[in-house]
């Protein structure tokens, strides 16, 4: 899949996942610093993966998830990204990120890898939103083509509802 940031082409590592596809086991990192493997992550859920929380797009895109789920979800959702735990859990506590948990993936920097959006020449995560079930099978993917532009809120929650 070709991604571009800023406008010029980069590169993902590891392979991009497809509906159908099992997410691979992985570790991330939480607020207090603990460790968080895939398996304590029960029931369906959604991954949205970015470069920053303090990039506005990012945040932005955080903010919106947030709301719309204050509304109504089921789901729990992850965001991720390889921000330090420190920048993250501030971000939480100045936009009152109520709805999604954050996870850092720079201490083990696999979920970039298994999920197919480590961009290696930027050392940062590619926006794309994953539903995942009680058994890890992907059931939808979004990679965004461009790593500044934001996903497709309404497509993804339409998805959900059919859940």
């Amino acid at each position: 899949m070709k991604v571009t940031f800023a406008g010029k082409r980069v590169h993902l590592f590891g392979e991009q996942l497809k509906v159908g596809d099992k997410l691979e086991d992985f570790t991330l990192t939480d607020s207090k610093l603990s460790d968080v493997d895939s398996s304590d992550l029960k029931g369906k859920k959604v991954f949205l993966t970015l470069p920053s929380v303090d990039t506005s797009v990012c945040s932005l895109e955080l903010l919106t998830f947030n709301d719309k789920l204050a509304e109504k979800s089921t789901i729990d959702f992850y965001g991720v990204s390889l921000d330090l735990p420190f920048a993250q859990q501030r971000w939480v506590k100045q936009n009152a990120g109520d709805y999604i948990t954050m996870l850092s993936d720079h201490k083990f920097r696999v979920f970039g890898e298994v999920t197919g959006t480590y961009i290696e020449e930027l050392a940062i995560l590619a926006r794309a939103v994953f539903v995942v079930d009680e058994s890890n099978t992907v059931l939808y993917v979004e990679y965004v083509p461009e790593v500044s532009d934001e996903p497709d809120y309404d497509k993804l929650f339409e998805f959900i509802q059919t859940l």
